[in-house]
């Protein structure tokens, strides 16, 4: 009964482990700044939140 007990509450204490908030999207491996402009465009025509990656188009500046 007591590991039962014990499992629980270790589930418990690991469950809330993690990363908090939305999971960061990798660069794509291939053809980067196309996906990328793709991605960015997408999220525009959407108004969805656009990912920090997008800054560069939108202010014209080139990556370093």
């Amino acid at each position: 009964m007591s590991r039962l007990v014990f499992g629980l509450v270790g589930l418990a204490l690991t469950a809330a482990c993690g990363v908090k908030g939305d999971l960061e999207r990798p660069d794509p491996l291939w053809n980067s700044e196309d996906a990328i402009r793709r991605e960015c465009q997408r999220q525009l025509e959407n108004n969805e939140d656009l990912d920090p990656r997008c800054a560069q188009y939108q202010t014209g500046a080139q990556p370093s």
